[in-house]
C-alpha cells in the first residue's frame, strides 16, 4: 500500500517537470488553451471548421471555460446553426459571462432560427455592448428585412455602415437590401464595396458571384464561384449557389457532385436536396423528385418551391401548385417559368381573371411560347374576351406576327389607379396600374407613368421592364429596346433578353436582335424559350442543320406536347429531305392542336410532299380557313391545287 502511494506521488511530480498540466489526466489530452488559440487562428482565416473542431477540444478540456463558449457560438453562427450557437450563449451566460456581451451574438443566433422579433429584441437591450453596436444594427436591420420592413431595415443599415464603414459584413447587409428592394444597382456598388474591403471574404465573394450572375449570366459568374471555393473549399452557401448555376447551364453532373459534396458536410442540408429534385424532375424521374423532395423537407427554397408545384400539378391538386409559385414568384419577379406554371395552376381553378393578370407580363412581351399564348388564350375566353381570346391563338399559331395589344387582367382600374397616385414611385403601387392602362389601350398614359416610375428607380430593372412594355405598345419599339438595354445592364434575365430581341425586330434590326440572343445563349446555353428563338431564326434562314440542332434537344425536353415545336421539327427535317420524319412530327402538331393553322399547314404541305395529295389539299383548305388572307398559307394551297389540277379553285383564290 505504501509502494503504491509513492509511486503515484511520485507520478505527480513528474507531470509538472513533463509541462503537462493536472487538469489534463482528467480531461483529455488537449491544452484548452492551445486549442482556443487554433480554433480563434482558423475562425480568423474564414476556416469554421477547423475552428469548431478546436474549440470543441477547449470545451471539453475545459467545460467551465465561458470564453471558450462564446468563441464556438461565433463559428456556429458562421456555419448557420442557430440553436448550437443560442445553446453555448446560454451555457456562457450560465457560466458567469455577462449578458451584455453577447446580446449581438444572441440576436444572430435568434435570427437564424427565423424569430426575427426576438432578434430585434436582443439586439435592442440596453445592456449591450457599444462596441458590437455595429454588429447589433446589422441584425436589426436583417430582421426587419426579413419582416418586410425595408425602411425600418434601410434605417438599421445605414446606422451600421456609418458605425463601421469598413466592415464588409455591413455592406453586404446592404447590397441583399438593395436586392430585396429592387435597386440592382445599388446593390452591385455596395456588393463591389464588400470585396474591395475583404477580397479574401468568402461570404463577399459569394454574393458578388450572385450578382455577376443576374447581370451578365450564368457563365459569367463561374470563375467568380471558383474564387469563393479557393478561399473555403467547403462553405456551404457558395457550393448551393454554384450547383445551381451549373444546373441552370445544363451541367448536371458537376451540379449533382456539388450537392453531394454540401449533403456530406450538411447530410440535413435541404437546398442540396431541392437541387437533386429539381434535376431529377428536369429529367422526367419525377417518383425520384418526389423522394429528394420529401428528404428537402421544409428548407429548399426556391428549387423546392418549383418542383413541389410541378409535382402538385401533374398530381391534380392545382391550389397547392398555386400556393409554391406564388411564393416563388414574390421571392423571384423575373422567373418567366413560375410566372407560367401560377398561370396554369389559377387557370385550372377557374380563376380566370387572377391567370390573365399573372400572364400579362409574359404576353406583353412578344415573344412568349406557344404555350404561354394558347393558355392566356384560353383565359380571355373564358372571361368572354373572344376576340382578345382570338387574337391570342393567333399569335400562338404564327410566330412570325409581332403585336397583339395588351391582355385584359379584370382589375379594379379605379383601385389601382388611387394606388399609383398615393404612391407614384413605388413600383408594386404602378407598375399593375401601367398594366391596366395598357390592357385598355391607353398607352399614352402608361408611357407617362412608367416614365416618372423610372426616373425614381433608375437602379431597378423592373422599373425600365415596364416602361419598355408601355413604350412597345405605343408602338415605339426602337426605345422600347433601349429601355429594356438600361434593364438588361442591371439583369441580364430571360425576361429581359427575350424582351430585347422582340423590340429590336420590330424596329428592324433584327441583327442587334441576333447578337442580344446569341450574348444571352452563350451565358445561359439553357435557356428554353431562347433556344427555341434561335431555332426559328436558323429556320428562317433555311439552316437546317442548325436548326435540328437546337430543336431535338428541346423536344427532349418537353416531351412531345408541344404542337409548334413539333411543326418547326418537321419544318427542319422537311427542309433536310427527310420525309418521312418530317411527316411524322408534322402529323403529330396536327394531332396536339387540330385547329392551329400553323399545324394544318405543316401537315398540308408536308403530305404534299409526300405524295397525299387529295389529302393534303384538305387540310391545307382547312389551315387557310383557320387563317383567312395569309399569304404563305395561300401560296401552299396554291400548290396543292396545281398539283392536284384544280385550276378552277386556283383562279377563284
Amino acid at each position: 500500500m505504501r509502494r503504491h502511494w509513492i509511486f503515484l506521488g511520485a507520478a505527480l511530480v513528474a507531470v509538472p517537470a513533463l509541462g503537462v498540466p493536472l487538469m489534463m489526466l482528467r480531461a483529455g489530452t488537449h491544452d484548452p488553451q492551445a486549442s482556443m488559440a487554433k480554433g480563434l487562428d482558423a475562425l480568423q482565416k474564414g476556416d469554421p471548421r477547423t475552428a469548431r473542431v478546436e474549440l470543441m477540444n477547449a470545451i471539453k478540456a475545459r467545460p467551465d471555460w465561458a470564453d471558450a463558449r462564446i468563441a464556438q457560438a461565433r463559428v456556429l453562427i458562421d456555419l448557420g446553426d442557430g440553436v448550437g450557437a443560442e445553446a453555448e450563449l446560454r451555457r456562457a451566460r450560465a457560466l458567469g459571462s455577462a449578458p451584455g456581451k453577447t446580446r449581438h451574438l444572441m440576436a444572430n443566433a435568434y435570427l437564424l432560427q427565423g424569430e426575427a422579433d426576438e432578434a430585434i429584441a436582443e439586439a435592442q437591450t440596453p445592456d449591450a455592448m457599444p462596441a458590437q453596436r455595429g454588429y447589433a444594427l446589422r441584425i436589426i436591420g436583417r430582421a426587419r428585412l426579413a419582416k418586410g420592413q425595408t425602411g425600418a431595415a434601410e434605417q438599421a443599415l445605414s446606422q451600421a455602415v456609418a458605425l463601421s464603414p469598413r466592415d464588409p459584413a455591413a455592406w453586404n447587409d446592404v447590397a441583399r437590401l438593395r436586392i430585396a428592394s429592387g435597386d440592382q444597382a445599388s446593390a452591385i456598388q455596395a456588393s463591389e464595396k464588400a470585396v474591395s474591403l475583404a477580397p479574401r471574404n468568402v461570404e463577399a465573394v459569394t454574393l458578388r458571384a450572385m450578382l455577376i450572375r443576374d447581370q451578365y449570366g450564368l457563365k459569367a459568374a463561374l470563375p467568380w464561384f471558383d474564387r469563393a471555393l479557393a478561399l473555403d473549399a467547403n462553405h456551404v452557401p457558395t457550393l448551393t449557389e454554384y450547383a445551381a448555376t451549373l444546373s441552370d447551364i445544363g451541367e448536371a453532373r458537376r451540379a449533382l457532385a456539388m450537392t453531394r459534396r454540401v449533403i456530406a458536410l450538411e447530410p440535413h442540408n435541404g437546398r442540396a436536396f431541392a437541387l437533386q429534385a429539381l434535376m431529377a424532375a428536369r429529367a422526367g424521374r419525377y417518383d425520384l423528385a418526389r423522394a429528394m423532395l420529401n428528404r428537402a423537407g421544409g428548407n429548399g427554397g426556391a428549387s423546392a418551391l418549383l418542383v413541389s408545384g410541378i409535382l402538385y400539378l401533374k398530381g391534380g391538386n392545382p391550389a397547392l401548385a398555386q400556393g409554391a409559385f406564388a411564393k416563388l414568384l414574390t421571392d423571384q419577379p423575373d422567373n418567366a417559368q413560375a410566372r407560367l406554371l401560377l398561370g396554369r395552376a389559377l387557370f385550372d381553378q377557374g380563376n380566370f381573371a387572377e391567370a390573365a393578370g399573372v400572364l400579362a407580363p409574359l404576353i406583353d412581351r412578344g415573344e412568349a411560347g406557344s404555350y404561354a399564348f394558347t393558355l392566356a388564350a384560353r383565359t380571355q375566353e373564358a372571361l368572354g374576351n373572344r376576340a382578345m381570346a382570338d387574337m391570342l391563338l393567333a399569335r400562338a399559331a404564327a410566330p412570325g406576327q409581332t403585336a397583339i395589344g395588351a391582355l385584359a387582367t379584370g382589375g379594379d382600374m379605379a383601385a389601382l389607379a388611387e394606388a399609383a397616385s398615393t404612391h407614384p414611385d413605388a413600383a408594386p403601387a404602378v407598375i399593375p396600374y401601367v398594366r391596366a392602362l395598357l390592357s385598355t389601350g391607353q398607352a399614352g398614359a402608361a408611357v407617362s407613368r412608367a416614365t416618372t416610375l423610372r426616373n425614381a428607380n433608375m437602379g431597378a430593372p423592373a422599373a425600365h421592364v415596364i416602361l419598355g412594355d408601355a413604350l412597345l405598345a405605343a408602338g415605339q419599339p426602337d426605345k422600347a429596346a433601349r429601355a429594356y438595354e438600361q434593364a438588361a445592364d442591371l439583369r441580364f434575365s430571360e425576361d429581359v433578353a427575350l424582351r430585347l430581341v422582340s423590340a429590336w425586330r420590330r424596329a428592324g434590326q433584327p441583327e442587334r436582335a441576333a447578337q442580344i440572343l446569341s450574348l444571352y445563349l452563350s451565358q445561359n446555353p439553357g435557356s428554353f424559350e431562347a433556344n427555341r428563338i434561335a431555332a426559328s431564326a436558323w429556320l428562317s434562314v433555311r439552316n437546317w442543320d442548325r436548326a435540328i440542332a437546337l430543336l431535338e434537344p428541346l423536344s427532349a425536353r418537353a416531351g412531345n406536347n408541344d404542337a409548334l415545336l413539333m411543326a418547326d421539327l418537321a419544318w427542319a427535317w422537311l427542309g433536310k429531305g427527310d420525309k418521312p420524319r418530317a411527316l411524322a412530327y408534322a402529323a403529330k402538331a396536327y394531332r396536339l392542336q387540330p385547329l392551329n393553322p400553323v399545324a394544318a399547314d405543316v401537315y398540308g404541305w408536308t403530305m404534299l410532299q409526300a405524295g397525299q395529295k387529295q389529302r393534303a389539299v384538305d387540310v391545307l383548305e382547312k389551315a387557310l380557313a383557320l387563317a383567312p388572307g395569309h399569304p404563305m398559307l395561300k401560296g401552299h394551297l396554291d400548290r396543292a391545287y396545281a398539283a392536284v389540277g384544280e385550276k378552277a379553285k386556283l383562279a377563284a383564290l
